[in-house]
């Protein structure tokens, strides 16, 4: 099946889209397609029936700062986020992902709500988001429901969704301005990679001893996306050193269960890990 074989549903409003999942219950859901459409171009991935969410943008592109929670809009893109004031301070990390995420092209077009559904290990947002213990709201011509993101993916290209929901909003906490955030990732170039790791932390510092850490990683058991919470155990409360990073290091090796593919080795991404653990944490404690 190739893409003219398609049966397309065009949706133009939220109210016309939830009607039309509510009645096509096999159908996918895409917003802009930059994820899906090479899959069904390239690699064959059968799909007969697609809801287009695209025309959504008018009611769910907004980035909105309600008191300390903050809501983005699944349909903002990855360029709307990157020309945001929001993200400034504790939130900095997600400019860090912005200035990784493919090409201009790509930014202008995917959204966050489509890099969270994709829900592999090569999205970026996901940890990040993870980190900041973020949840998603999901919507269906029966009401919403709200769900922590780290529940809302719970396998490779698998997420907790409802065949009559559609993902409406990523929100999360603020942090405060005593937290620090930076995210990482690794490929085989700098820019327009597939990455073989990726690492977000989220932390509180008060005299170099952490507050309180929150460590997520593309992959942390298998290729699902997840916190590295024994590595968080071990660094909650301990002042900052080098003795205190090298033994960080070695308890995240213990905590991730990997596995190779033809892309890397798990010992090798277990390595790049640790590299990246430790160039964040420096660069922590050195108050960046």
């Amino acid at each position: 099946m190739g893409v003219e074989d398609l049966q397309i549903i065009m949706a133009e409003s939220l109210k016309s889209a939830l009607k039309e999942i509510s009645e096509n219950k096999d159908a996918t859901i895409i917003a802009n397609g930059t994820d899906m459409m090479p899959r069904i171009r390239d690699e064959g991935l059968k799909v007969e029936k697609i809801l287009d969410i695209s025309a959504l943008d008018k009611e769910l592109s907004y980035i909105n700062v309600d008191s300390n929670l903050i809501r983005i809009g699944a349909m903002t893109t990855v360029s709307e986020i990157g020309s945001s004031n929001v993200f400034n301070g504790s939130l900095n990390a997600f400019y860090e992902v912005v200035s990784k995420f493919g090409g201009p092209q790509i930014r202008n077009r995917a959204t966050i709500g489509g890099n969270i559904c994709s829900a592999t290990s090569s999205e970026d947002f996901i940890p990040l988001l993870m980190a900041l213990d973020a949840s998603v709201v999901l919507q269906s011509v029966n009401g919403k429901r709200t769900l922590k993101l780290n529940n809302f993916v719970i396998g490779k290209r698998s997420v907790n969704r409802r065949n009559d929901e559609i993902m409406v909003e990523v929100q999360f906490s603020k942090p405060g301005d005593d937290y620090l955030s930076g995210f990482e990732k690794i490929g085989r170039r700098n820019i327009l990679i597939i990455n073989l790791i990726n690492m977000a932390i989220v932390m509180s510092l008060k005299q170099r001893r952490v507050n309180d850490v929150r460590i997520a990683l593309n992959r942390v058991s298998g290729k699902v996306p997840g916190r590295a919470r024994l590595t968080e155990g071990f660094l909650n409360g301990k002042e900052i050193d080098g003795n205190i990073i090298s033994s960080a290091r070695e308890k995240l090796a213990e905590e991730l269960k990997l596995s190779s593919d033809f892309r890397a080795s798990a010992d090798y991404r277990i390595h790049l890990a640790q590299a990246i653990l430790e160039k964040l944490l420096n660069r922590f404690r050195e108050g960046v």
